[in-house]
């Protein structure tokens, strides 16, 4: 098929276009690029990654998100298919789960997600007959009524009624076919007792016909279905109406068979194979010049359009010409550590495992700025575990990486890689460049200090003259896992010591180049009475008062006047007691933490290894919030890293899933009253989301009146934002008006007035 040009189009969806969501909202940063399945309606396409779905409007262009945000029950997609018939748009997920995605609202069946089944609940395919889908599944076939919006009968169609994966189904001349794991089984469509196993039949007259299947199609007869081979390529035979015959071995892996009124679509791991209904080959879509693909998934209802589903591509149109179509997203789900600065958010994409091996991750990171999302790679590089940004130039930053060193970056394009051949730090294997880097971090005068995982001298510091120098501490944590390091506003140093070896804390008193005057000790994690809490750190974070809170196996505890840390012989963790309703304990004694951020109100965000993400107040003895993936849309329990944009209030959750964040109430106050505004701005009859006062000085009083003078409501404000919910103190929406908005702090030294319209 004759190329006529290659052109790419970054589509930005109406969703990411937002400049801003209001308080109290969530905002996916989901990656779409890794495409699984592809199905289309008259008026859309839609492409599913396995974190969600986007839309394509065929007409319109626009490109719409469907996520766990606004649609979606769930994360995990395994497919995804449209009925033009029943008008809905089923998806399928990892799990069992089901939406059903109607026009105007979306129905969710968790009714396999929800059963105990020994097997894989994976939804793997959906095929639609009349007001009926079935579903193929990792053990058997489940029927689902789309008008009742239920569950009319399961299948379990392997021998004595085993469990086996079904991996599709199809009709044809009266019979049901379905490949599985186990072979190709077919049963009657007119039997009405198809939920008895021995309806069902297997065809043994294939070539090792009790192997893998993955796809299958049957015209008038004939049926085209997969073989897989894990040690060789894939197999296609044909059955032509009496006997069977290998019709392609020469590819890897076929991804999956379909058909159009007019063609076959064959898609491998290399290109998409065209054929006739009577199985002549046509054509092939595949490369071109500059871009390769690599398609998962194929659509095409007019055989005009080819919709493919590309993993690394997204949605690629075809029509002689190739579109790229995608949302603005970070490129992977990989989220390991997330740093800030004013607006700017930057995600480290590597990873380690429980052990702290490497997951071997291409060395990337992911920017947020002006609210659009840019991918930045460093093949050379594996697992970018954290990344900081230089506080006196933004565009300025480092990230460190397992093994292999810590890379400087200006204006996004990488300066150096600096390893044991050129800098400090130490390499773990003798003669070969493999620094481990977990924490990075500047000081007051801008050195940059770094951890050096598991050799003699593992921390290292790069002076603003660019030279280095690395600190042995008497051995005293010599050769042992290091993480994360912060430097705190006195200067001191505090790093995490994973694997129960608790703190370290050091202070270079003099100068970087005279250790006679450094200070440091090692600390376990004691009370008051000297009694170990635990040794198992995982996370530390200073707070607006100067304090140090630590999250640990055991829970939350804090530091206070850390200062005092190399003069107080009690020096000891406390342990906050938190209380909900009638209930007090210690704060999160029983989870760990395995994150904690501090917004501008000084309330503390804490991330937990399997409960989701917790606010609390400033001094943590009380609950704001508690998120999780049932009560919100947290795409998961596991919180691996939390960063909050301070400029915005806008709090990002890292999970093993993927990045997802929500508009907090609280901004990082000013000094002085800075660009104050009121958002939005008129409030429209029809608005009824916060509204929020920003660019405020710390904590101050807020009074909102109308122009008589009359108070409609007061607050303080959360650091530098202040909210309010539109109401007055009766409860009801006020006149339509210009009001003014009064603020002053405590002195009434500083003060600012701004006004809004609202609108009834």
């Amino acid at each position: 098929m004759k190329r006529i040009s290659f052109l790419i189009i970054c589509i930005i969806s109406v969703y990411s276009l937002k400049a801003q969501i209001g308080v109290g909202e969530w905002r996916d940063h989901l990656p779409f690029n890794y495409a699984i399945s592809v199905t289309e309606s008259s008026s859309k396409v839609y492409v599913a990654s396995e974190s969600g779905i986007f839309s394509y409007g065929k007409s319109s262009n626009n490109v719409e998100k469907l996520t766990k945000v606004n649609v979606l029950s769930d994360i995990g997609v395994s497919t995804i298919s449209y009925s033009e018939q029943n008008k809905v748009l089923l998806v399928g997920y990892e799990n069992g789960n089901l939406d059903m995605v109607f026009d105007n609202h979306v129905f969710n069946l968790s009714d396999i997600k929800r059963e105990m089944i020994s097997a894989s609940k994976s939804i793997n395919n959906i095929y639609f007959i009349d007001e009926y889908a079935y579903l193929s599944c990792g053990f058997g076939i489940v029927v689902v009524n789309l008008d009742k919006k239920e569950i009319k009968e399961t299948y379990y169609i392997g021998e004595l009624g085993a469990l086996i994966q079904v991996t599709q189904i199809v009709l044809d001349d009266g019979y049901l076919y379905a490949a599985t794991n186990q072979g190709v089984y077919y049963a009657d469509f007119a039997d009405q007792n198809l939920a008895d196993y021995s309806k069902w039949q297997r065809i043994e007259n294939i070539p090792n016909y009790y192997g893998s299947h993955s796809s299958i199609i049957v015209i008038n007869g004939k049926i085209l279905v997969n073989q897989n081979n894990e040690t060789f390529n894939d197999i296609l035979y044909l059955y032509n109406g009496s006997s069977w015959s290998v019709f392609s071995n020469d590819y890897s892996e076929i991804r999956s068979i379909k058909r159009s009124e007019e063609n076959i679509q064959i898609v491998t791991n290399q290109n998409i194979l065209l054929y006739t209904t009577d199985f002549v080959f046509v054509d092939s879509i595949s490369d071109s010049e500059s871009v390769s693909i690599n398609p998962f998934d194929v659509s095409s209802v007019d055989n005009n359009n080819y919709w493919i589903a590309d993993r690394g591509n997204g949605l690629v149109k075809f029509n002689n010409s190739m579109e790229i179509i995608n949302p603005n997203s970070p490129y992977t789900s990989n989220a390991f550590n997330i740093e800030t600065s004013n607006d700017k958010v930057i995600v480290a994409a590597g990873g380690v495992g429980a052990s702290w091996n490497n997951k071997f991750l291409n060395g990337s990171f992911f920017t947020f700025e002006n609210e659009r999302w840019s991918s930045k790679f460093n093949y050379d590089v594996r697992d970018y575990l954290v990344v900081k940004i230089d506080p006196r130039n933004q565009e300025h930053y480092y990230a460190g990486s397992w093994g292999y060193g810590v890379s400087e970056y200006l204006n996004n394009e990488l300066v150096e890689t600096y390893s044991y051949s050129n800098s400090s730090l130490q390499t773990i294997i003798s003669g070969e460049d493999y620094c481990r880097i977990a924490g990075v971090d500047f000081d007051n005068e801008n050195n940059l200090w770094v951890t050096n995982s598991s050799v003699p001298n593992p921390i290292s510091v790069r002076k603003t003259d660019g030279k280095w120098k690395s600190f042995h501490f008497e051995g005293v944590i010599s050769n042992i896992l290091l993480s994360e390091i912060i430097v705190t506003g006195n200067n001191h140093k505090w790093v995490i010591l994973p694997n129960g070896n608790g703190l370290f804390v050091f202070d270079n008193m003099g100068t970087i180049d005279n250790e006679n005057d450094d200070q440091y000790k090692k600390l376990s994690i004691i009370d008051e009475n000297g009694k170990i809490i635990t040794n198992r750190t995982y996370s530390l974070v200073e707070d607006l008062t100067g304090d140090i809170w630590v999250g640990t196996d055991q829970g939350v505890v804090v530091y206070y006047n850390p200062e005092n840390i190399f003069d107080d012989e009690s020096f000891h963790a406390n342990r906050v007691v938190l209380t909900i309703g009638d209930a007090t304990d210690y704060l999160l004694k029983t989870e760990v933490i395995n994150s904690i951020a501090v917004d501008g109100a000084n309330r503390k965000w804490i991330g937990t290894e399997g409960s989701g993400v917790y606010l609390v107040s400033k001094d943590g003895t009380e609950e704001i919030n508690h998120f999780t993936e049932d009560n919100s849309p947290l795409l998961s329990n596991k919180i691996v890293d939390i960063g909050i944009n301070h400029e915005s209030g806008e709090v990002f959750f890292a999970t093993e899933k993927g990045l997802i964040s929500y508009r907090g109430s609280a901004t990082m106050g000013n000094d002085e009253f800075k660009d104050v505004y009121v958002y939005p701005n008129p409030v429209r009859e029809n608005y009824e989301g916060d509204i929020t006062i920003r660019g405020l000085v710390s904590d101050v009083n807020v009074k909102i009146t109308d122009i008589s003078g009359n108070i409609v409501y007061e607050t303080t404000a959360e650091g530098g934002q202040a909210t309010w919910d539109g109401k007055n103190f009766d409860g009801r929406r006020p006149s339509t008006g210009v009001y003014l908005v009064f603020c002053t702090n405590d002195d009434g030294s500083k003060t600012h007035i701004t006004k809004l319209l609202f609108i009834k």
